[in-house]
């Protein structure tokens, strides 16, 4: 797609929503070429095709309509529930999908929300539709079950009614012109395209949209139309299983058997949370009943679509699901799946806090297949957490492309350095009087490790496991909100105030450390514990020299001594966390106040019983982060 600057890309998005509504509905080639002073007609295709406005409507027949000339003075009925007059919610779908994009009501309007939010806001009973209208509070405190109410679009805003029927419109013959036999289309859609050809349609109140369909002969699902008896199910699995097979890059086989297995773990879940039941004897009868059904989940990238799709949140029942599912799986299914079965077991196994199972399960799928990827990182970072650099290299050389891995670029600091000078039989070069080949060949220098560092860089790359990206990545972008995940990912790996946060404020070092301590050192595990004791605060630059930075902590007015992970000038007021190590005190997180309010917002914020992770990060973005860790 071509690129435009924001202020290019802002006057585009003006000027084709004018050529809209001058010009009606356009193809996307005829709307390109009444904007050609901003480009040629392929460059503004390909900004047309991925404009995003609330007024910005698309048709059935694939041409684009400024909504707000097809909608303006129409209204459209619903019939009330008793649910929805004791809320002031009213339920989207069908009635009044069509004027949804009219709903970004400011406070006391009439606006739209998502349906769960809503309901949690006015503590009402669940809506059926995904999307709900929220009105004033009291406006249906005279209306009684059954009743008819009017929404109408007045001035680019939504306007309540109290209304009549006026009209009875038979839509069967224009509805049997845009579906095909089996189509699908979006509801809305299908009403903007009957509205372009019969602008006299709700201009007076008619039946609620719903009810005409029903008489029409269709019906609707998910915000989707389409003839009575359509499969929405099968088309909705379709769409699904293509999504898939496109955001993975599986083949049509390999996304079949990742949402088919996503799928019956959700119907576990579901059923495990209805009723206490016996979730391996569970698992046990479905595989057993089709024991090839998931056999294209052999490919790697198959059973990380699974993992990603119906595990990625860390939930205790959902995990003991996959345990169920994946052991079963690795134990009754075809020999070339038991790799990813023993993969997807150890990846539930480690969330449930039994990581030396989930070693063993990934040991077995590397017996069951040497080369497979997976098994080989979480390996691989198993190694690195125990403090064995070596075979964690070891591990990564064996994946296609394992070298651009952040853990390969991290252990290049911690493997063991070599002295070719020294037979096996002399004295160790690190003056400990034992023999190199009993002290140091082969073995890191301990004072390596015991810096802290490797430890902190542990801790980063478990924070950057997929059930917690979400948490770092969410925080982070609270300032970087145009970066997609893979370059959050890569600005702030062992860097930058979000990332601090999330892993202490977050809570995310705690779990590191209670899924973790088996394999850390028993050093690690004792620096690792006093690590949680320790909170974030604001210093001042005192002194800098070479062997270190004073610091002055204005919270607990006491001093400290950081070495080679901070930057600054005597007079500088950051803020960081100060983590000890048995060589000395680093600082992580480091953020350089802007002005002295900013240090006295962010110090007021630590100081709060209740500190928000989301508030604190809000604070510290007043400043300019600065490199955290000695590198």
């Amino acid at each position: 797609m071509t690129d435009f600057d924001d202020d290019a890309a802002g006057s585009i998005a003006s000027a084709a929503l004018a050529v809209l509504r001058e010009q009606g509905p356009l193809s996307l080639e005829e709307w390109a070429t009444h904007l050609e002073e901003y480009g040629t007609a392929t460059e503004l295709a390909d900004v047309l095709e991925y404009l995003s406005e609330p007024m910005l409507g698309y048709l059935p027949n694939g041409k684009y309509v400024a909504l707000d000339t097809v909608l303006e003075g129409l209204v459209f009925t619903h019939r009330l529930s008793e649910v929805e007059i004791a809320s002031d919610i009213l339920d989207a779908s069908p009635d009044l999908e069509p004027i949804l994009a009219f709903g970004d009501g400011e406070d006391g309007a009439i606006r739209v929300a998502l349906a769960e939010e809503a309901a949690s806001e006015r503590g009402a009973a669940p809506f059926r539709s995904r999307r709900v209208v929220v009105l004033p509070a009291g406006t249906l405190g005279e209306c009684a079950d059954g009743d008819l109410v009017g929404l109408a679009v007045e001035d680019g805003t939504l306007a309540f009614r109290l209304v009549e029927i006026e009209d009875e419109p038979d839509l069967a013959p224009a509805l049997g012109e845009l579906f095909e036999e089996d189509g699908v289309e979006a509801l809305d859609s299908v009403c903007w395209q009957l509205l372009i050809e019969d602008p006299s349609l709700f201009t007076v109140p008619v039946a609620p949209l719903g009810e005409i369909f029903e008489v029409a002969g269709y019906e609707h699902e998910r915000e989707l139309l389409a003839r009575r008896g359509f499969d929405f199910d099968a088309y909705d699995l379709q769409i699904r299983t293509a999504l898939v097979a496109s955001t993975y890059d599986l083949t049509h086989d390999e996304a079949v058997s990742a949402v088919a297995f996503v799928d019956l773990a959700d119907r576990g879940y579901t059923d495990a949370v209805i009723a206490d039941f016996d979730i391996a004897d569970w698992a046990h009868r479905h595989v057993s009943a089709a024991p090839d059904s998931f056999v294209s989940l052999a490919d790697p990238g198959a059973a990380v679509a699974v993992f990603d799709l119906g595990f990625r949140n860390q939930d205790p029942v959902t995990d003991a699901i996959l345990e169920a599912l994946a052991s079963e799986l690795a134990e009754r299914g075809p020999r070339s799946v038991r790799a990813a079965a023993h993969w997807l077991a150890g990846k539930a196994v480690d969330r449930l806090g039994r990581v030396l199972e989930a070693e063993a399960h990934y040991e077995k799928a590397l017996l069951a297949e040497s080369g497979w990827g997976p098994a080989l990182f979480e390996l691989a970072q198993f190694a690195s957490d125990r403090g064995d650099a070596t075979r964690a290299l070891s591990l990564l050389g064996r994946i296609d492309g394992g070298s651009e891995e952040n853990l390969y670029a991290v252990l290049q600091d911690f493997v063991p350095a070599d002295h070719p000078e020294l037979g096996r039989n002399d004295k160790c070069w690190c003056g400990s009087g034992r023999k190199y080949k009993v002290c140091h060949l082969g073995k890191a220098d301990e004072s390596v490790k015991a810096d802290g560092r490797w430890l902190y860089k542990k801790a980063c790359l478990f924070a950057f496991a997929s059930e917690f990206v979400d948490i770092v990545t969410g925080l982070d972008d609270l300032e970087n909100e145009n970066l997609s995940e893979d370059e959050l990912i890569a600005a702030t790996i062992f860097d930058g105030s979000a990332l601090d946060v999330a892993l202490f404020e977050g809570g995310i070092f705690a779990e590191f450390l209670a899924r973790r301590s088996e394999l850390l050192p028993e050093a690690e595990v004792v620096t690792a514990a006093q690590w949680l004791g320790i909170r974030r605060s604001v210093y001042e630059v005192i002194e800098t020299s070479d062997t270190g930075v004073v610091l002055l902590d204005r919270g607990s007015k006491e001093t400290v001594t950081v070495a080679h992970s901070v930057e600054g000038e005597p007079g500088d007021v950051i803020s960081a966390r100060v983590l000890t190590a048995p060589t000395g005190a680093f600082a992580v997180g480091v953020v350089v106040m802007a002005t002295e309010s900013q240090a006295a917002r962010v110090l007021e914020v630590l100081a709060s019983e209740d500190l928000e992770a989301e508030e604190l990060v809000r604070e510290l973005r007043g400043g300019a982060d600065h490199s955290t860790d000695d590198r």
